[in-house]
């Protein structure tokens, strides 16, 4: 390959992976419990949901990664490890889990679905009264597209103040 091929291919490669850092994103906050979240606006489009206030949905433009963020009122009065449990038990999908960090507020699952990686971060907020979520799923042959901008998503996702 010629000098000016291999100059052709880098440039190319580096056209298309555009860094988290220099897309336009989106900053927002819920107006019902005030969760701040972000999302960058050349990939996500919002998309109709399932009509519960304090939810967000999200879809890539090719459809291929759905991005939901969203809170509700703690009213079973669940503590973060109680809550995790229930997820694991009760809504399938976890069975290939790679990371699992947890706090004493919060926890993230993550891991793969059939060719699909998923990320969910869970923070409860105002004393355990409100849990916020933030949930990504994209193809895992889009990893190196994916991983940072749900780095920057996952580092401007902050919990409701809205507390009663």
């Amino acid at each position: 390959m010629t000098k000016i091929g291999v100059m052709v291919l880098v440039y190319l490669a580096a056209m298309s992976s555009v860094s988290a850092a220099t897309r336009p994103w989106a900053y927002e906050r819920d107006s019902g419990l005030g969760f701040n979240f972000s999302y960058p606006r050349d990939l996500f489009q919002r998309t109709e949901g399932d009509g519960k206030p304090s939810f967000h949905y999200f879809v890539s433009r090719d459809a291929d990664a759905k991005l939901m963020v969203g809170a509700w009122n703690n009213e079973a009065g669940q503590t973060p490890s109680e809550f995790k449990q229930w997820l694991l038990e009760n809504t399938g999908g976890y069975d290939a889990m790679t990371y699992l960090p947890r706090g004493r507020t919060w926890f993230v699952i993550s891991g793969y679905r059939g060719d699909d990686i998923y990320y969910e971060k869970v923070m409860f907020s105002c004393g355990g009264s409100v849990v916020n979520v933030l949930a990504i799923t994209y193809p895992k042959d889009l990893r190196r597209h994916y991983d940072p901008v749900v780095e920057q998503m996952e580092d401007s996702f902050r919990p409701s103040n809205h507390c009663r």
